[in-house]
């Protein structure tokens, strides 16, 4: 499996201490937050925006109530929760095959540890890093801008930059 565009946000690299380098395997768990999801189909998928992932999976059940709510989607082995939809909607049913829609991330420690401890599971994955995008702020006439850079490994920096990886899987 291979996922492009995965956002390492600038908390994660500043204070929760998130480092990765291109060509180096990392161990991460992911997340997908603002998703809209729908029952699968055999039919061809439609486009999703430039930001987003289209992921098609099983839903797991929690072993115990999550106090993020939200629910974990399984993609060929790999939980990935998904923390936000919009709020009237229904949720799907455990065991049901879903198509998620929305960005996906690499989750922070303290989500990680809720959803492993609702699922009783690991939740972490190892990942080979194929590409690393730096987001990098500026102000152009007074309004803040991002210039993305392709850069060797995720580091901390003085200022807030995100990250956009690509990652595979073994």
């Amino acid at each position: 499996m291979m996922l492009s565009g995965v956002l390492v946000a600038a908390e994660l690299v500043g204070s929760s201490g998130f480092r990765a380098e291109t060509g180096k395997w990392t161990t991460l768990s992911l997340e997908s937050y603002g998703a809209r999801w729908s029952p699968a189909s055999d039919r061809a998928a439609s486009a999703v925006e430039p930001t987003e992932l289209l992921l098609t999976g099983v839903l797991l059940p929690f072993a115990r109530p999550c106090l993020l709510g939200g629910w974990v989607l399984d993609v060929d082995g790999v939980p990935i929760h998904v923390g936000a939809s919009p709020p009237d909607a229904p949720l799907p049913r455990p065991g049901q095959r879903v198509e998620v829609r929305g960005p996906v991330g690499v989750a922070d420690d303290y989500v990680v540890d809720e959803v492993q401890r609702a699922l009783q599971r690991r939740t972490a994955r190892e990942w080979l890093v194929r590409r690393i995008v730096r987001h990098r702020p500026f102000t152009a006439g007074g309004v803040r801008r991002i210039r993305p850079e392709v850069v060797p490994s995720i580091r901390h920096t003085a200022d807030t930059s995100s990250y956009l990886i690509d990652l595979r899987a073994p």
